[in-house]
């Protein structure tokens, strides 16, 4: 499918409030706000809200160096719970403006970031919209491998939602209307489940406001966020994502994750039934490479939209690892429980 590159012209004149959830985020949160500060939608636009989430280092007193240049700062008490979902609720609330857009504290942008989010919306009447993300850069295998694991992420979901598949998105890079927020009754329904503060709200609001969700498919609209610092992080990230794939309603997604699982299922078992019975090499080989070449075309389309085409020739060669990572990601996901900025979650 080939999406139509979406080009803002102009400069928005609605005004919107940024949020965003930070623990334990010093290392980043000072590159964050400097990146959003330098938007070119004018400052008294755009309001930029912080909630600290029970932060044990220096994120609280960093953001609090910014309250000059209009960032505020908000913290979670005990009666406000703990958590993502926790400290978007009381942003929002604090809300000014009618428009929120949400995004992680160790994301930067392009300076026409919001802008464009706030033109693309307007001329689609959206209520929702979910863009793009990528990660910052690739010095090491593992920072590959996570790359192009994303980028096949982010071309499943710009696909899905442009075509109403089915709703997929990442909670870096969203929009949406305060209005539509509330008509949702925001993150209610979804508390007992600690992932899924994006996907779940998207599958409300798709619900609510039929032909109103849209994907921002403009370069100008990318975040970037950085991956995962070691093969622990990495695996317990992506037992999060996938701990919330039972509780999406939509059946269309759950098809589609059940049958990459169950691909990769018999991939890894044929890769290992290798050891015992060596004869299935040709076979086996034969698999991974068609599977990657029926992916091939495109991961082309999203490496050149994302700039990232010298990953390119690492995709076929990864294959086994990544069905491995899936089978494994996947398995503890549904049946297992996985650590969070030093919490203890269960799926």
């Amino acid at each position: 499918m080939q999406l139509p590159l979406f080009k803002a012209g102009g400069i928005s004149t609605d005004e919107v409030t940024v949020v965003i959830a930070a623990r334990n985020e010093e290392a980043c949160i000072g590159a964050c706000l400097d990146s959003l500060l330098q938007q070119t939608l004018p400052a008294e636009q755009c309001e930029v809200i912080v909630v600290d989430d029970g932060s044990d280092d220096h994120t609280a007193a960093i953001v609090s160096a910014y309250a000059s240049r209009g960032v505020k700062l908000l913290r979670l008490t005990e009666g406000d719970g703990s958590g993502k979902k926790a400290a978007l609720r009381k942003g929002i609330a604090a809300a000014e403006h009618g428009i929120i857009v949400t995004t992680d504290a160790d994301c930067t942008f392009d300076s026409r970031w919001l802008n464009t989010l706030l033109l693309f919306r307007q001329q689609k009447q959206a209520v929702f919209v979910a863009a793009p993300v990528r990660y910052s850069h690739e010095q090491s295998f593992l920072d590959r491998f996570q790359s192009l694991d994303f980028l096949s992420l982010q071309a499943v979901t710009a696909a899905a939602v442009s075509a109403r598949l089915f709703n997929m998105c990442n909670g870096a890079n969203l929009l949406y209307t305060r209005a539509a927020y509330d008509a949702v009754e925001g993150f209610d329904g979804n508390d007992h489940i600690a992932s899924g503060d994006d996907m779940f709200m998207m599958e409300k609001m798709a619900a609510t406001f039929p032909g109103q969700v849209h994907f921002c498919y403009a370069k100008e609209a990318i975040v970037t966020t950085a991956p995962a610092g070691s093969w622990r992080a990495f695996i317990r990230q992506r037992i999060r994502w996938a701990s919330k794939s039972t509780y999406y309603r939509h059946n269309g997604i759950k098809l589609v994750l059940l049958l990459v699982y169950l691909v990769n299922c018999g991939l890894t078992a044929m890769m290992l039934s290798i050891i015992i019975m060596p004869q299935y090499l040709p076979v086996w080989l034969f698999m991974v490479v068609m599977k990657g070449m029926i992916e091939y075309p495109l991961m082309i389309r999203i490496a050149r939209f994302f700039k990232k085409t010298h990953l390119l020739p690492w995709f076929i060669p990864i294959q086994p690892l990544h069905s491995l990572y899936t089978v494994l990601a996947g398995g503890f996901g549904l049946i297992g429980s996985y650590e969070w900025k030093g919490r203890r979650e269960k799926s």
